[in-house]
């Protein structure tokens, strides 16, 4: 494309003229001698301009000083007031070296002399890149100020972030430790420190999933925030642990807030069901200059550890007794399944000449066996049909989540190994270790048998029961591959021992 066939940029101005002719003059001079379309809108009363410069925009504006009943100062006056980065060039008959000087001293870009349009040209490109480069310059200036903003916004998250625990916006342990130097003054005494523990809560991450677990993290925090003053500094310094630094506050005040905080998660259950937010808590005050404030930092946490001893046993005891409730409800099982299997492998042990300790632990893997069916989805449980390749994958974990929530409490480690293992067979094809014959554990074998038989002569969401009999055939036929061919016939045998007596007192109680 030819220069001569490029469209011109448009040049959009306002002309404030009192004389028609000047303002002709002006612009045939323009279009012969400037590079750009002009589009010129010509007025010569001060109503007419501010209206024209208040409802558009204009690139330039060329004003004559002496106009009718006002002059060049008010109209630069109006354009400074409305719009201020608009070029405002004073092209008038002769005015005065103090006048043109006092036109620029208030803002007016140029002064051109009528009778010298020559120099009108070089002004109004000189005004239009001024006009540029200040936009520019504005343009940056917003853009730093932007950038200026977000850094400082940025910068606060940063500190913020550095101060704080991501997971219960409480003070992180860097903010503790500092703080804790930087109150450790005559001016603080007495300065008391709290230091928490909350119970349980490995075994809520490995039970009700890690979900849950952080829900206990922040209610815990509500808790501890709910209990102190604005000026206590509360931190999440471990994992489960939380330290609190109480300036000017002796030992009777700071059990006074360990009681508070005590009562505050008894009374709290955490979404209606039975998990309690439950934190064991000491607490040393340091009350003259002499003493170490690490060493009574130390003291408060061997005041906890020994509060924690007390509160274990409860604790884990009101967990455990939620998990048993969840399991339950969430693998569609019932009390009563539960009390069929302790009856059944009580049998089988009692046959086998179990010690009582293993007895024991049979008992409680009858009861918990299944414990890892939390970690399944409720989709997957209450399934009508068969399961699909991805929904078997996903059942078949729940061996290896029992086993991990059994490890994570003193009361089950005992029979996590056999959580683990009941679902492994005799022939290896079982899961999730493929292990065969008697290196699988003796007490997951015999839950094996016994859940099977259970689960058959019972209705499932996905089939109908089958009679005891049709059960007892399928028993049978899977000695040997499926279960331990022994264990098999003793558990024949006892459940048609046990047919046999409950026929007797059936008839027993027919004939009285």
């Amino acid at each position: 494309m030819d220069s001569k066939s490029r469209k011109k940029p448009v040049l959009k101005i306002l002309c404030l003229e009192d004389s028609p002719v000047d303002a002709e003059l002006i612009y045939e001079y323009l279009c012969e001698n400037s590079s750009y379309e002009l589009q010129m809108h010509t007025v010569s009363k001060e109503a007419d301009f501010i209206s024209a410069i208040t409802s558009e925009k204009y690139d330039l504006i060329l004003s004559d000083f002496t106009l009718p009943g006002f002059n060049g100062f008010a109209a630069l006056k109006h354009v400074k007031a409305v719009c201020p980065n608009t070029p405002f060039i004073c092209v008038s008959g002769y005015i005065g070296e103090e006048v043109a000087v006092e036109l620029l001293k208030q803002g007016s870009t140029d002064y051109v002399a009528k009778d010298k349009l020559g120099r009108l040209i070089y002004a109004i490109e000189r005004a239009l890149k001024e006009s540029e480069e200040r936009e520019e310059k504005e343009k940056r200036a917003a853009e730093l100020m932007v950038i200026n903003k977000e850094l400082v916004l940025q910068n606060k998250e940063i500190v913020f972030l550095s101060h704080h625990d991501f997971s219960t916006n409480l003070y992180n342990r860097i903010y503790f430790e500092t703080e804790k130097k930087r109150l450790d003054t005559a001016r603080q005494l007495p300065i008391s420190i709290i230091m928490g523990d909350i119970n349980g809560l490995k075994l809520i991450n490995d039970g009700f999933g890690h979900q849950k677990g952080d829900e206990v993290l922040v209610e815990v925090a509500k808790i501890l925030k709910s209990c102190c003053r604005e000026e206590d500094i509360i931190s999440r310094i471990g994992g489960d642990e939380f330290g609190i630094l109480l300036p000017r506050t002796d030992s009777q005040i700071a059990q006074l807030i360990c009681s508070r905080i005590a009562e505050s998660c008894k009374s709290y259950v955490l979404k209606a069901d039975t998990v309690y937010p439950s934190i064991s808590m000491g607490h040393a005050t340091k009350i003259n200059t002499v003493e170490s404030i690490d060493d009574v930092f130390r003291s408060a946490e061997e005041s906890m550890y020994r509060q924690k001893l007390l509160e274990r046993k409860s604790a884990h005891s009101s967990i455990m007794i939620s998990i048993k409730a969840t399991m339950l409800e969430r693998s569609h099982e019932t009390a009563e399944h539960a009390e069929r299997l302790i009856s059944l492998t009580k049998s089988i042990g009692l046959a086998l000449k179990l010690d009582t300790d293993h007895l024991n632990k049979l008992e409680l893997l009858a009861s918990l066996h299944d414990i890892g069916k939390m970690g399944i989805s409720d989709n997957i449980l209450s399934k009508s049909g068969k399961l699909n390749d991805e929904e078997w994958v996903e059942m078949r974990k729940h061996p290896e989540v029992g086993f991990r929530i059994a490890q994570a409490t003193s009361e089950l480690i005992p029979i996590a190994n056999y959580v683990l293992c009941h679902h492994e067979r005799w022939d290896g094809k079982g899961y999730p270790q493929g292990l065969t014959g008697e290196n699988i554990p003796l007490l997951s074998r015999i839950i094996s048998i016994a859940d099977s038989y259970d689960a058959m002569t019972n209705e499932r969401p996905y089939r109908l029961a089958m009679t005891k009999g049709e059960a007892m055939e399928e028993i049978e036929r899977n000695c040997g591959t499926q279960f331990d061919p022994e264990i098999g016939r003793i558990f024949i045998e006892k459940v048609l021992e046990q047919e046999r007596e409950q026929q007797q007192l059936n008839k027993i109680y027919i004939n009285v």
